[in-house]
């Protein structure tokens, strides 16, 4: 039995998956850049040195500027706004994981059934303050308390789902 692994795929990975066949020539001239650049940033390094075939694509680009961020900071907070924007280019969010040690199993599963009562309160406040007190209408701190309670349980529940994946084995 094997524990499932969570290690994200690497930059060329991902753009092979994403750039089809033919893909190639409209990027570039979308870019103004050889199709084989493009194709380049889809195939794995000659090397183990990623950089030593000058193939350095756009998401090798993005984790480079989120390292010089995190070294700088000792945290990625300042890059944020990269996963904010990308989140919004795919109609999605973007909401950082929680920076918490490695916790006992009983401990993970409290604390997310802590936040999730705390979200649901916030929501609840946000209710009454749309609904009830003043119909239409909700202040900037109602509206910044909810929406840090909803991302807090986004990030909780993300958590607790790697937990449990990593909890899980794969049968043969």
């Amino acid at each position: 039995m094997i524990a499932k692994d969570m290690k994200l795929p690497r930059s060329y990975e991902v753009m092979a998956a994403v750039l089809q066949h033919g893909d190639a020539v409209e990027l570039a001239r979308l870019l103004s850049c050889s199709p084989q650049l493009i194709r380049s940033w889809c195939r794995a390094p000659e090397t183990e040195d990623e950089f030593s075939t000058g193939k350095f694509g756009p998401l090798d680009r993005l984790r480079t500027i989120i390292g010089m961020v995190r070294e700088d900071d000792g945290i990625p907070d300042r890059a944020y706004p990269i996963g904010r924007y990308v989140a919004g280019l795919l109609c999605g969010v973007f909401v950082p994981m929680p920076q918490v040690a490695v916790e006992p199993d009983a401990q993970v599963m409290q604390r997310v059934s802590e936040v999730m009562l705390e979200t649901g309160e916030a929501i609840e406040a946000t209710r009454k303050a749309w609904f009830d007190n003043t119909p239409g209408e909700i202040t900037n701190r109602e509206r910044s308390i909810c929406v840090a309670e909803i991302d807090d349980a986004i990030g909780s529940l993300v958590q607790l789902r790697r937990w449990i994946e990593s909890k899980a084995l794969i049968s043969r």
